[in-house]
């Protein structure tokens, strides 16, 4: 059902039904205890005898419904029991099902910080497998980078598994796996592990939810969600039937939705930034509840200046309450809390969402680096971002204004292949959105304001034209789950019960269906680690195959190739066919252009997007563009570009560095130098190259000995590229046409982004 239709009540209803029908002990289950007081709170309402009590003798007997948190059913203390049937359940409710995933995912899986011994123990017995897959990774990892990040290659986790497992049982009575050990201990040899520089995880691709035999063993397990584009998650996180997931229960329509006006502002004036949102919220939190929710600490603090309350898991419960209390508090920020959430009528009339959401886990970290620019991807983000708009409309009469913040969101949502990841009545209301927007087309973001009024103050002929549209908008698929999810579940049960033979052909019946490059890479990691358990040879060859279509997986033990990268016959024709395949039409040429210029910044944790949008800068301008490091992983430069007549390009990003004025290390220098000694290595004589490092500062230490052709992007010099990079996608916006090839020749010239004019115009000597 879409979200704030009343799925509460239905769930309830179930339950009770099976009570009537003798189907007992009946279990309803949140995803916290804010909705667990909510939920009693509702049956209390309709009569319909509930307890939060799991010893109570009523609901024991079948008479009452239980309503606890998704922890309280789901950890390795459960008192339903690991393993066996502590307390038996026949009828089960699952509630904000995709709410509750994080909780599952976190109780399947082990995070210790680096000062926890084991840290060390792993660290130390799997060093040469480490070094083997990336000397400069280990170095980082060793140094506690926070940003450093490697993936245990499987064949060496499968070799020392008992000596993990050693090592691990030591430990289970340690906070991190008191919880932890008794619902992973049976899987731990097909767990991946990754280590980061401030700690590691490890966790399976699928989570062995038979662990929690209650649960796997109930007659009627009912999983209640918001609609979504695709609810393969459940499958491979509940163990859901994928046939009951793609044909669920919903009611027809959308008309069961509240009232929302989408806006995207970057979509109607390019040029507003942050701080005009920032000054427009303000705004409407005179008299209004306004909620923002960002992804992460980082870029709560963008908001803190202006913000009510800054609520996070601890101080969530509390303050929702205060703003569904009836409180005025104004802007309340949400730190990547995309679901789980109710805001009803005056708790939020605003709701922003600001900036793509992030990935936080290691493992997720890894996996969002191997899918980079596929559908699967931003599929993911797509659907994040849809639950996120929920926040705010929690019935059929509610009403709330939406805001879309950040130019590469604003990106992703504009990609021709984002448009099917919608539902239906979302996309009603976004195109809607557009439509009463135009009005305002390139006007400042204060434009904005009378137009947010009409959903906000509730104008009737708004509401009007919105139940309309919601009317008609087309019925769309109820649900959808990807085949290769459902392969990759069952072939997870079967490594789980030692059946890798049987596994083998699932995964490569997944390999076989898949046409996106990259993901098949991705599958054909999975299918190799099934086969490095009877055929250790022949997973090293299908993984020597997977890096042919995705070198981010992990790297074989043979190593990788590396590909010699090669400029483009005609620069300008290059840039327009970049641009094509990311952008249909000239506005959205604009935002591809902000988003990179907005991830070139000065950020220690958002160095992996830094480095990612180098490359793309590279390709928009129409070189050859590649990342040796992430790509190779054998000491390469963190990017490399192509210009032309046998030139390159080695750059070295430090954008993790503090802009504090401090001179460049000797380590720093010595990276580049060694990333010089890669490309002669790799390239003959023939080839030259000009070595870049953008860092925020010009100056050398004393003890550094930079090569006298090292150029810098300092602080100076990276303003001056952003600036470019905006003015660039304009000026090929007034072109507007993706043919004009001599036109976009002329702008890279005029914006001095061609082989001979880069390097004095954005970089700059190095002093001592």
């Amino acid at each position: 059902m879409n979200t704030g239709s009343g799925k509460m009540l239905v769930g309830l209803l179930a339950l009770q039904s099976c009570l009537n029908e003798g189907i007992g002990p009946a279990v309803y289950v949140v995803p916290d205890n804010y909705l667990l007081h909510q939920v009693l709170a509702e049956a209390r309402d309709l009569g319909i005898v509930a307890t939060g009590d799991a010893d109570d003798p009523a609901f024991l007997a079948g008479r009452t419904i239980l309503v606890i948190n998704i922890h309280k059913l789901v950890n390795g203390k459960s008192v339903f029991g690991v393993g066996g049937i502590r307390k038996p359940i026949s009828s089960i409710v699952i509630d904000d099902a995709h709410a509750c995933l994080s909780t599952v995912d976190d109780q399947f899986s082990i995070s210790l910080p680096a000062i926890h011994p084991v840290y060390n123990e792993l660290l130390r017995i799997f060093e040469d497998d480490l070094r083997a897959q990336s000397e400069v990774g280990l170095v980082e990892l060793k140094n506690g980078d926070p940003q450093a990040l490697m993936l245990i290659p499987f064949w060496a986790w499968h070799q020392k598994r008992e000596q993990v497992i050693s090592i691990l049982h030591s430990y289970r009575e340690d906070d991190g796996l008191l919880f932890k050990w008794p619902l992973l201990k049976d899987v731990l040899a097909i767990c991946q592990c990754a280590v980061g520089g401030a700690g590691l995880e490890i966790a399976p691709r699928c989570v062995p939810i038979e662990k929690i035999a209650a649960f796997q063993h109930a007659k009627r397990r009912i999983y209640m969600t918001a609609t979504l584009a695709d609810d393969g998650v459940l499958v491979t996180k509940l163990d859901a039937d994928p046939g009951m997931v793609s044909s669920p229960i919903k009611p027809k329509g959308a008309g069961e939705i509240g009232d929302r006006m989408i806006v995207v502002p970057q979509e109607i004036n390019t040029n507003i930034v942050e701080g005009d949102i920032k000054a427009l919220a303000v705004e409407i939190a005179r008299t209004k509840n306004v909620a923002v929710i960002v992804p992460s600490d980082r870029r709560a603090a963008f908001w803190s200046d202006v913000a009510g309350q800054i609520l996070k898991s601890d101080t969530i419960a509390s303050g929702v309450d205060r703003l569904k209390g009836g409180e005025h508090v104004g802007i309340t920020v949400l730190v990547n809390r995309y679901d789980g959430v109710d805001l009803p009528d005056d708790a939020c009339r605003l709701l922003i969402i600001d900036g793509l959401p992030e990935f936080l886990g290691l493992l997720d970290r890894i996996e969002s680096s191997v899918l980079e620019g596929t559908d699967l991807e931003l599929l993911r983000q797509v659907q994040k971002v849809e639950q996120g708009m929920g926040r705010g409309v929690r019935s059929s009469e509610d009403r709330c204004a939406v805001l879309l913040l950040g130019n590469r969101l604003a990106q992703r949502i504009n990609q021709p292949s984002a448009r099917s990841m919608f539902t239906p009545a979302t996309l009603a209301q976004m195109d809607l959105g557009r439509e009463v927007t135009q009005q305002v087309k390139g006007q400042p973001a204060s434009a904005l304001r009378p137009l947010l009024d009409y959903c906000i103050e509730g104008n009737i002929q708004w509401w009007q034209a919105g139940r309309s549209r919601l009317a008609h908008a087309p019925e769309g698929q109820a649900s959808w789950v990807n085949p290769s999810i459902v392969l990759q579940r069952e072939a997870f049960d079967l490594l789980a019960m030692s059946q890798s033979k049987q596994a083998e052909p699932k995964l490569q019946q997944a390999v076989n269906a898949e046409n996106d490059r990259s993901v098949r890479g991705y599958l054909k990691q999975q299918l190799a680690e099934a086969l490095t358990i009877t055929d250790p040879a022949g997973a090293q060859a299908v993984l020597l195959s997977a890096v042919s279509d995705n070198r981010r997986v992990v790297k074989p033990i043979a190593g990788i190739t590396h590909t010699r990268i090669t400029a483009p016959a005609v620069q300008a024709e290059a840039s327009l066919s970049f641009i094509s395949s990311r952008c249909i039409n000239p506005n959205q040429i604009v935002l591809l252009a902000n988003a990179l210029a907005d991830d070139l910044v000065w950020d220690e944790l958002r160095t992996e997007r830094f480095e990612a949008s180098i490359r793309e800068l590279g390709k928009l301008g129409g070189f050859g563009s590649q990342r040796p490091d992430n790509e190779y992983r054998d000491g390469g430069p963190d990017n490399l570009w192509a210009v032309g007549g046998l030139h390159f390009f080695v750059i070295e990003c430090k954008s993790g560095v503090k802009n504090d004025g401090r001179l460049i290390s000797k380590d720093h220098c010595n990276q580049l130098l060694g990333s010089i000694s890669w490309f002669r290595l790799n390239y003959d004589a023939s080839c030259t190259y000009t070595p870049i490092l953008i860092e925020p500062v010009s100056r050398f230490q004393q003890e550094a000995s930079p090569s006298s052709d090292m150029r810098v992007i300092d602080d100076e010099k990276l303003r001056a590229l952003r600036d470019a990079i905006r003015s660039f996608g304009g000026a090929v916006a007034s072109l507007g046409t993706f043919n004009d090839a001599s036109g976009v020749a002329a702008i890279l010239d005029s914006h001095r982004f061609t082989a001979a004019k880069f390097p004095n115009h954005y970089t700059k000597p190095f002093s001592k």
